[in-house]
Parts: C-alpha cells; structure tokens; sequence
C-alpha cells in the first residue's frame, strides 16, 4: 500500500486534493472514477521524510488512543441518540482539541456529504482508523447496528490497551535499573578508569591484565567518543532500515522471538490473544470468517504467523476447518487449536475465541510477573559484578605496590 496526493473534481464542481492510500495509481483512479468523481491527477506522495521519522519510532501519533477512544464513545453516544450520520460528524469535527484529527474528521464528513461510505472514508486514513475498525464500521452500516459495532469495538480497544498498560509498567523498573548500570559503567570509563592510567602510567611494575584490558577500553572509547556514538547510532538506523525494507528480516526477526527460551512461550501467547481476540471481534460483529481472518492478518504483530494466515483464509474459503487450518501453521498451541476445535464443533466459535484470548491474556501477565521477579534481582547481582570487577581491576595493582612498599 502506498500514499497518493489525488487532485479531483466533484459532480456539485468542487475541485479537491487529498491523500489517499491505495495499492497503486491505477487501483486508485478507478476507486474515484466509481464513486462519480473527474480524476486531474494522482501524484505518489513524498515519503522520505516521514520513512527517516518512523526510523527510530519516535513519531508523534496524529491521534492519541485516548482521544481515538473518547471520539468513539462520544460517536457512540450521539448515534444512540438518534442524531443523522453528517451531524453527528459535524458536531464531533468542531469539538475536537486536536487540530490534526480535526481536519481528519473534517476530511472523512466532506466524504460522506458526497456519498462515500463512512467505513470507506475512515479507510483514507489508515493512519488513524485501524483496518479492524474499519471493517467493523463496514459490518455496523451493513447490518444497521453501527452503535453497537463501535462499543464491542471500544470494549476490545479496552482489553488491548489494558494489556499493553501493564507490560509497560513491569518493564520500568528493569528499565531503571539498566540505565543506571550503564550510567555508573559510563561515568567509570569516562572519567574514573582515565585517572588510574595517569596514575599507573609512571609505575615499572607490570599491570594484572584485566586492568590492562580496561584501561585499553576506556582510553580508546575517551579519545574515540564520538566515532563511537555515531557508529552506535548508524548500526541502529542501518538495522531499522533493513527490517523495514526486507520481508524476510522481518520474519527471521519474529521466528527468533518465538525460539527464545521463555520469551518465546511469551510471545507465542501474545500472538494467539491478539488473533484470537481481533476475529472474535470481527465476528461478533458480524463479518463473514474467510473477510475476518483476512483483516485479522493486518492487525497482528506476528510477520509469520501475518503471513500464515493469508494460506488459512484460503483453506477456510475452500471448506477447510478453521483448527485445521491453524494447526497447519505450526504456530498455535495445542490448547488453542482444541478449543477452536470445540467452538467449531457446537457452534460456539465466537465465545471459544473469547475465552482462548482471555486464558492467555491471564498467563501472559502471570507469566511476566514471575519473569520479572527473577529478573529485578539478577539485574542487580550483573550491575553489582560488573561494578565490583571494574573497581577490583582497577584498585588491584594500587594494593599490590602498597602491599610491596610495606
């Protein structure tokens, strides 16, 4: 999918330009040919810039998950209380703090006003609306339960952001912890190690040779400090550039997480929650399974498991049981495939999904919780090692010729 400026005119004779997103520039001429509207022109937008941003992650959203979840709830709101689809846009548009998500809003109601479909105007921004809440949004105008689609959606947005929340919050500590260690290993190289070779410089007596291989360390890091900040930092733009660029490094990224010891098991359970979790979802809200399981594939984190499930939406299509289709991938569990197995069977697929994701959700966090506890005082006992090693290196030498003087 790429990004394109499309300067068009309107059957009222309105000249626009706006970005779109589409596979290519034909797919996206046609769209707009189909829904009434005179193609001028149709540019790739520029990306470099917005590709050396996203580099290291950095990037501000346009719209924050608190702001996207008010919008919802207050979008919810307003459809339950009977107002038309324009006004409900209108009035959400001129309320909003955010000037970006403003003129966003401001975009998809010029949209509709024309006749685009909501779900298909909230697509032209897929920065902002996620593929599964479009396809939701898809289902609620189809089936005419819109209010309905949103809040199952904002309950799983819920779920998802509650989740990420507390993994985050067990992380600062550890995260604490390794900063400070590299900010005592730093201060020592940088300042404390360069005194002791000053000092040890004008002694005849051989130095014990971790001492040796320290001071070697931190002189040439001191001389060396910026060829070795910026070394660090192209190694991690060159990295970042390659995994995003190749579809393969992507995916031997992803199947070495599953091979970790422990985290492996970890991310394997996040994986199955979040599929299971994103097609309970779609199907609760009344998306057809093979279309689920096709936008269940874009919402995932998982490259290989993303991929799989493109060969799983095909087996379904050709009548093929969703568990069997699964087991296939080798990348679900035993427990998971025989409860969809269950769901199958006596027609209770959508509360078996349910009831996988929640199971995991659970031993994920029980199972972080008992890592974490492990790896706080481990962290400690390396800091502490490491700390006592570059000090006992360093004071050594000074002991022995106190201990010859004597």
């Amino acid at each position: 999918m790429a990004e394109f400026i499309c300067k068009y005119g309107t059957p009222a004779g309105e000249i626009l330009q706006r970005a779109y997103v589409a596979e290519n520039e034909k797919t996206l001429r046609t769209q707009m040919e189909q829904q009434g509207f005179y193609v001028f022109g149709i540019q790739r937008k520029f990306e470099a810039a917005s590709t050396l941003k996203s580099i290291f992650a950095f990037k501000r959203k346009k719209v924050s998950d608190k702001q996207f979840l008010i919008f919802n709830q207050e979008f919810a709101s307003l459809i339950h209380s009977g107002l038309p689809l324009l006004r409900s846009l209108q009035l959400l548009m001129e309320r909003q703090d955010n000037p970006e998500f403003s003129l966003i809003l401001e975009d998809v109601y010029s949209q509709v006003k024309q006749g685009t479909s909501l779900s298909d105007a909230f697509a032209s921004h897929p920065d902002v609306f996620p593929r599964v809440y479009t396809a939701s949004v898809l289902s609620g105008e189809k089936s005419g339960t819109l209010e309905q689609v949103i809040r199952r959606y904002l309950s799983y947005v819920r779920i998802i952001l509650a989740i990420r929340t507390k993994v985050i919050s067990s992380l600062i500590y550890p995260t604490l912890l390794m900063l400070l260690s590299c900010g005592v290993i730093g201060l020592l190289v940088g300042f404390v190690i360069p005194k002791f070779s000053e000092f040890y410089s004008g002694l005849a007596k051989d130095l014990p040779l971790i001492t040796t291989i320290i001071l070697s360390i931190a002189l040439f890091v001191r001389a060396n400090a910026l060829l070795v900040i910026v070394s660090i930092i192209v190694i991690i733009v060159g990295t970042r550039l390659y995994l995003r660029s190749s579809e393969s490094a992507r995916k031997a990224v992803d199947r070495l997480k599953l091979k970790l010891p422990y985290l492996g098991s970890l991310w394997t359970k996040f994986s199955i929650s979040q599929l299971t979790r994103t097609l309970h979802t779609l199907i609760a809200g009344g998306i057809p399974l093979v279309n689920a399981i096709d936008v269940a594939a874009g919402a995932i984190g998982n490259r290989l498991l993303s991929v799989e499930l493109s060969q799983v939406s095909q087996r379904v299509k050709e009548g093929e049981p969703l568990w069997s289709s699964l087991q296939k991938t080798g990348l679900m569990t035993k427990m998971a495939v025989e409860m969809v197995k269950v769901g199958e069977e006596t027609g209770s697929l959508e509360d078996m999904l349910k009831n996988i994701s929640d199971f995991y959700d659970e031993e994920i966090e029980t199972n972080l919780t008992n890592a974490l506890s492990i790896v706080e005082p481990a962290m400690l006992i390396i800091m502490g090692f490491v700390i006592a090693s570059v000090l006992l290196a360093m004071y050594y030498p000074l002991f022995t010729v106190i201990t010859t003087i004597k």
